[in-house]
């Protein structure tokens, strides 16, 4: 049997599962398969249906197992990898479950860290909260990655409401990562429960000794309490270093809509700026002091105003759309304002419509209001005449192909079967979270394009940047 037919064999061997053949008929059918690939996923369509202590069922771990070794290409192996792990949660043995899951573990740990990283990022969803220490262990060993593949199993721990004693893990990473993913921690659980504790920030205060995690924190703090607990932690620090921080955390209570508390932390901040000796930096933080009252009252920065270029003109219809895909979790937050910032400012210097896809139901005019404060414009920018345009349009998940043009999937590891760019209007497709774009999404595609021909991955805002510059050079 060639190859080119393992796919549609592996698909046969479901179909006939799911209709009752026993799995002993199936199991030579497997066994012929060529790629490893398949066979290895084809035998795991077949370990659910034996029991546990069956000849065949031992006979189809051992060999699938062998059959991921024999997949060269890293990226693959770990794909092959995930979608396995994926199967085994149809394994109703739980003796059995945890020692697939095991095995399947320790095949990731002696992969490369950019592999642990693609693997965490992609397949943590699919293990249970028996496993969450030690998908940490692995997100410890993706050295590079560690606070990006952290926050990943923080998510899926808080999405499967797990009673894991997650803080005392995190106090097992090295220092930097410790604190950030402490903070993000606390910032994911008060998103999913407003009444949540301070105690994780806690700890990532008593654990922070830099300024660099001090400002980190300062994103993550989210009620009252918490800027108070910020403020008593910091108060032993020199004391330029301590107004800073309080510019910080006014400008982030300011954000959160705590006005009085914005004015609070500003007389705390004058009454610490008052014991300063003349100095450039004492200058310096007048400066910032100001800037901070002038927001705090409504007003945008005149320096601002002054630098700020007016807007160029843009045509009523782009030649190609990028499209962002949210895989983001959660309501509408900075990181999403930002990258809609970024992405109107693309489309314009371009020539480019931009759609948003899968994003939180916004009005345009709350989505243009929030992108001036959080970005500090004195206009709408972009985003705005994309909008008076018809220019930018959302989609819940089906891509409107008519006004976007012929949908790309953007992706490092491209199906080499799937051609990359057809003619006419095209619409490529990023992915705009940690995840990258849904799995499948990209399977679904009909084209699949790689930007850089040596399958390196960008981050977000280097990706939408190449890809906006790339469309604009196909005519």
């Amino acid at each position: 049997m060639g190859k080119r037919h393992a796919p549609s064999l592996m698909r046969q061997i479901r179909r006939e599962l799911k209709e009752g053949a026993s799995p002993e008929s199936i199991f030579p059918k497997v066994k012929a398969i060529d790629d490893p690939y398949y066979r290895s996923l084809s035998f795991y369509l077949l370990i659910p249906y034996f029991s546990p202590k069956d000849k065949k069922c031992k006979e189809s771990i051992s060999l699938s197992n062998k059959d991921i070794e024999k997949v060269q290409q890293p990226w693959r192996r770990v794909e092959l990898i995930g979608s396995i792990s994926k199967r085994i949660k149809s394994v109703s043995d739980t003796r059995l479950q945890r020692q697939l899951f095991y095995s399947l573990l320790e095949k990731i740990r002696i992969e490369k860290s950019k592999e642990i990283k693609d693997f965490l990022l992609k397949y943590t969803k699919h293990f249970p909260e028996f496993y969450l220490s030690h998908l940490l262990d692995l997100s410890k060993n993706s050295k590079g990655y560690e606070f990006e593949t952290g926050k990943t199993v923080i998510r899926h721990s808080i999405n499967i409401k797990s009673n894991f004693q997650m803080i005392d893990s995190l106090l097992g990473f090295e220092h930097k990562s410790r604190v950030k993913l402490l903070g993000y921690f606390h910032l994911q659980l008060f998103k999913s429960d407003k009444n949540v504790n301070s105690k994780a920030l806690l700890k990532a205060l008593d654990n922070a000794k830099t300024q660099e995690s001090f400002s980190y924190l300062v994103r993550v703090c989210s009620k009252e309490s918490d800027f108070y607990f910020f403020k008593d932690k910091i108060d032993n620090l020199p004391v330029e270093d301590k107004l800073y921080l309080l510019i910080s955390l006014i400008s982030r209570a300011d954000r959160k809509n705590l006005k009085s508390l914005a004015n609070e932390f500003y007389s705390f901040a004058e009454s610490e700026y008052s014991s300063i000796p003349e100095s450039g930096v004492k200058t310096k933080i007048r400066s910032k002091l100001d800037i901070t009252l002038g927001r705090l009252a409504g007003n945008i920065d005149s320096k601002i105003v002054q630098n700020f270029k007016p807007l160029e003109e843009i045509g009523d219809k782009g030649k190609h759309t990028l499209a962002l895909y949210n895989t983001y979790g959660g309501n509408w937050n900075h990181p999403h304002f930002k990258s809609i910032f970024k992405a109107s400012n693309l489309c314009a210097a371009f020539d480019l419509d931009l759609a948003l896809v899968n994003f939180p139901e916004i009005s345009s005019d709350k989505l243009v209001n929030e992108i001036k404060k959080e970005m500090r414009l004195p206009n709408g920018g972009y985003t705005e005449l994309l909008i008076d345009k018809n220019r930018m349009q959302f989609f819940e998940n089906d891509i409107n192909e008519e006004w976007t043009g012929k949908i790309i999937a953007t992706t490092e590891n491209p199906d080499l079967s799937k051609p990359s760019l057809p003619e006419g209007r095209l619409c490529m497709v990023m992915g705009l979270g940690p995840k990258g774009l849904p799995i499948s999404f990209v399977n679904n595609a009909k084209y699949h394009f790689e930007l850089t021909s040596k399958k390196i991955g960008f981050e977000t805002g280097t990706a939408m940047g190449a890809i906006s510059a790339h469309l604009n050079t196909i005519s």
